[in-house]
């Protein structure tokens, strides 16, 4: 694969690589920052005093961090998309050619 199209279609890849390590990270790293988050809402919760205010702010905290680890897994999952038919596209083929050929 020796070209001037060689180095295009390489970054290509890389760059969707890098988007499918984004989403798959921030849905790896969603669990571990939950589960950090409840460790920490579950001694507040034992305490009398701090166990009403404690829920609330556990329910808050929890959907900002569900809105915003989806949100990170979207722009993965999307670039991942976007290079991978930009990647499609810059090696010359088009969907006709991949379709298997239509029995008559």
């Amino acid at each position: 694969m020796n070209g001037p199209d060689n180095n295009v279609h390489w970054w290509l890849g890389v760059a969707e690589l890098l988007a499918h390590g984004m989403q798959h990270g921030a849905v790896k790293l969603k669990r571990v920052h939950l589960a950090i988050a409840d460790e920490s809402f579950r001694v507040l919760e034992t305490i009398p005093v701090t166990r009403q205010g404690s829920r609330m702010v556990r329910t808050c905290h929890h959907s900002v961090s569900h809105v915003t680890y989806a949100s990170v897994e979207f722009a993965g999952r999307a670039v991942a998309e976007v290079a991978g038919r930009a990647s499609y596209r810059s090696s010359g083929k088009s969907e006709r050619q991949s379709e298997p050929p239509a029995s008559a």
